[in-house]
């Protein structure tokens, strides 16, 4: 062999990023097993989780939808939205966001608190079908809800429409119930079934002293950044043996594999990269575990449970680094170009066209002999 081929190491320079940024260490994720068969998770008993004490480098705090919305911060979502082209996260981050009301019954909004609330499977009752343009109708309607309220009977003699409206309008108003039609209601006993039965009714054991609604804000160590998440739900090794994110998502997808594509497809190793990222930083906790909570919004309304692999988290994270540093090297040069940041340098934003692999194929032949 002659090493005199070969190049001379001391000339050579050092760079400063990593030669495989996927690369991870498979030792710092906990496997499936280790939280199945910990002391934690098969214990009922439930340790409170504190979020104060969990904003070490930052803010954990339970707080309106709204707040997290209006928050000056980046969102997995504006995330996705760099990746696109950086002018992409410009547009999304100068608009105005609002949670949407929703006044009628959703399926998935209901199912993300009564998974975590198992009383609130009861909390729905089926409204009968009085009409409500005739006095008759109205009285009956009346007459149910005070029943349901438990109330005594007012005396509605003498009483015009508009009155008795207004009174059905209190009494409506006051019923703790969920009101629902007969249809919803069989939705709703389709899902409390596949909660309590699936995996032998291992839902309920992840969400066990589990939390919802929170919201993690704090700095990007590497660029100083504003981050912010707010997971489905989360839970500690107090609980369950590990610190796990827990999302949880809707699907119409009639099969497992049409799911998984659509995770691919919406980016979701980015989102949950995020999250364990973020909600490390901030906790000081390891966060190497993510669960995701799956319902079907079509019949049969099935559930499913899946864990996240350390490669897919990897690439998440490699994604969520990427995002960051490709913003804060915008802000630092103060652009934030559209697509042609995706022509070569030197080519004034002209990009080269060049079609997919399956464009080019072959054509059969064509016989135009009788």
């Amino acid at each position: 062999m002659d090493f005199k081929n070969f190049p001379d190491l001391d000339d050579a320079q050092v760079i400063d990023k990593e030669l495989n940024p996927l690369g991870f260490d498979p030792s710092e994720y906990p496997t499936l097993q280790d939280m199945l068969h910990s002391h934690q998770f098969n214990s009922d008993e439930v340790h409170p989780i504190d979020l104060v004490s969990l904003s070490v480098n930052g803010t954990v705090v339970r707080d309106e939808m709204q707040k997290y919305l209006d928050k000056k911060a980046n969102s997995s979502s504006a995330l996705k939205e760099v990746l696109k082209t950086p002018f992409h996260y410009f547009f999304y981050t100068n608009q105005r966001h609002k949670d949407k009301k929703k006044d009628h019954f959703e399926l998935g909004t209901f199912a993300h608190m009564a998974f975590l609330e198992e009383e609130l499977f009861d909390k729905f009752i089926i409204q009968p079908n009085h009409p409500l343009n005739s006095t008759v109708g109205v009285t009956d309607m009346i007459r149910w809800f005070e029943c349901i309220n438990q109330v005594p009977s007012e005396t509605l003699d003498g009483k015009k429409m508009p009155e008795l409206r207004a009174y059905l309008d209190e009494l409506r108003q006051s019923c703790e119930y969920q009101l629902i039609d007969e249809e919803h209601q069989v939705i709703i006993d389709a899902v409390r079934q596949g909660y309590n039965l699936y995996g032998g009714g291992i839902i309920k054991r992840i969400l066990k002293g589990a939390v919802s609604e929170t919201s993690f804000y704090g700095k990007d160590p590497v660029t100083g950044l504003p981050v912010k998440v707010r997971p489905d739900y989360f839970n500690v090794k107090e609980n369950i043996g590990v610190d796990a994110v827990i999302s949880f998502k809707t699907t119409s997808a009639q099969t497992l594999g049409k799911f998984l594509y659509d995770t691919a497809k919406f980016q979701y190793e980015l989102s949950e990269g995020m999250y364990q990222k973020v909600m490390s930083d901030i906790t000081g906790r390891q966060f190497n575990v993510t669960i995701m909570i799956m319902l079907q919004t079509v019949p049969p309304y099935l559930p499913a449970v899946f864990i996240w692999t350390p490669e897919d988290l990897a690439n998440g994270k490699y994604k969520y680094r990427f995002a960051l540093d490709t913003i804060k090297e915008c802000q630092d040069k103060m652009i934030f170009p559209g697509f042609d940041a995706a022509a070569e340098s030197g080519n004034a934003g002209i990009i080269e066209l060049e079609q997919p692999e399956w464009s080019a194929k072959l054509l059969h032949p064509v016989d135009i002999d009788e």
